[in-house]
């Protein structure tokens, strides 16, 4: 996790299989709370967390707090809260901040809610995590389904991404997702099968397109941050065609080792 704080730092870990994220403070916990409450399952607090808090951050009192609460079966939210005011890392008013964007996010619809958790999974590169999150909206939730595609793609599972992507643009007609189902066609080996949208393509498309593929391949070649190749999805240009079979390998190859 991205955080800096001035508190003592654990060697022993806690695992958060939520987010599969492992913390070494209670600092470390507050953030995680603080900033991924809608990734925050009803079995977040369990005996196993109040014991690390206990023993390993050093926190005996809070621990016990958190243990009277958790036997008298207290709102969850009550105690993510009472965590975040004695974790010394937020202050009054962004606990209040908290507070109010717990009782939003609460009640949203559940799509919504799900969409949002998948949202962090994705922020946070646990992309399968994502796709468990996105999986379960698909039916009902058109963001659901390009999200689930660009989640693939990250892993490079390339052909179920182009297949998502497709399916977000038979519903929604939004051009930007058949471009890059196009992207991961063409990384899988497959560009042909763009074919099958033949009514909604022309040449001249797909020479933009193919001209976006070459321009980014030569930014990556060029940078000295390889790692903004997940930007892919986001670029653009305008026209040229040709071959770039040989640049494709080179970017695929690049790109699988992105960290």
């Amino acid at each position: 996790m991205n955080v800096i704080y001035c508190g003592k730092q654990n060697s022993e870990k806690y695992y958060i299989k939520e987010a599969d994220l492992s913390i070494s403070s209670i600092q470390e916990l507050a953030f995680f709370i603080y900033n991924y409450a809608m990734l925050i399952s009803n079995s977040f607090i369990s005996k196993s967390l109040i014991i690390h808090i206990d023993k390993h951050f050093g926190q005996s009192r809070l621990a016990s707090d958190i243990n009277e609460m958790f036997n008298k079966k207290t709102n969850l939210a009550i105690i993510l809260t009472h965590i975040l005011a004695n974790s010394n890392f937020y202050n009054d008013e962004e606990i209040g901040k908290f507070r109010a964007r717990l009782i939003k996010l609460l009640s949203l619809p559940e799509n919504e809610y799900i969409e949002k958790a998948g949202d962090k999974l994705f922020h946070l590169k646990k992309y399968e995590k994502a796709i468990s999150q996105y999986s379960k909206i698909i039916n009902i939730n058109d963001n659901g389904i390009k999200k689930l595609g660009l989640c693939y793609a990250k892993l490079q599972f390339y052909d179920n991404a182009a297949e998502y992507l497709g399916r977000h643009y038979k519903k929604t007609f939004e051009i930007d997702s058949l471009k890059q189902a196009y992207f991961c066609l063409k990384l899988s080996g497959r560009a042909n099968q763009i074919y099958e949208y033949e009514k909604d393509i022309n040449e001249e498309l797909l020479a933009d397109w193919e001209y976006e593929i070459v321009s980014d391949i030569i930014k990556v070649r060029r940078s000295d941050e390889i790692k903004n190749i997940d930007d892919i999805f986001l670029m653009g240009q305008s026209h040229i065609k040709e071959s770039i079979s040989n640049l494709i390998k080179i970017w695929k190859e690049k790109y699988r080792y992105i960290g």
